[in-house]
């Protein structure tokens, strides 16, 4: 008995036919991507030119140092008979990550938060009203709300 030669079932043209298809779409696709870069990089030699001097003049020079030392500054605010004082700021997500400020003597609040450099802006809440930084006199409007701003350098 000889054994009969199988035919190929239905899913091997299929296979023909995607690899085709993902054959063609990928030399399309080079070739778009082959003309971009290489008129990106024709345009950006006119600015930048590359060259082994510039290059290596470019790796001689010593980064620049951004200040990301950690800095505590304070803030506080005399509010005479406020039960509870918040702090809303960009770096707690104006109040979803609370900073209470701690209650002294006749009325005044303080708390210190840690920051690196940079500008931040913030406003109190002082038993659920906001309340601009009297002390702080570098104000914008933000989304039509006046924020104080403290800078970190």
């Amino acid at each position: 008995m000889t054994p009969t030669p199988r035919r190929p079932g239905v899913l091997f043209p299929v296979f023909l036919v995607l690899l085709i298809i993902l054959l063609t779409f990928f030399c399309f696709e080079a070739e778009d991507f082959y003309t971009f870069t290489s008129s990106t990089l024709e345009t950006a030699s006119s600015v930048a030119p590359l060259s082994k001097e510039s290059v290596l003049s470019v790796m001689d020079r010593k980064p620049e140092a951004f200040d990301t030392e950690v800095k505590y500054r304070t803030f506080f605010l005399t509010v005479p008979g406020a039960a509870r004082v918040e702090l809303l700021a960009d770096f707690n997500r104006w109040g979803k990550d609370p900073i209470v400020l701690r209650p002294y003597k006749k009325g005044y609040f303080e708390t210190s938060v840690a920051l690196t450099g940079g500008e931040y802006k913030y406003v109190f809440l002082v038993d659920g009203k906001r309340v601009l930084d009297p002390t702080n006199t570098d104000r914008r409007t933000v989304n039509g709300n006046e924020v104080c701003i403290k800078t970190v350098r």
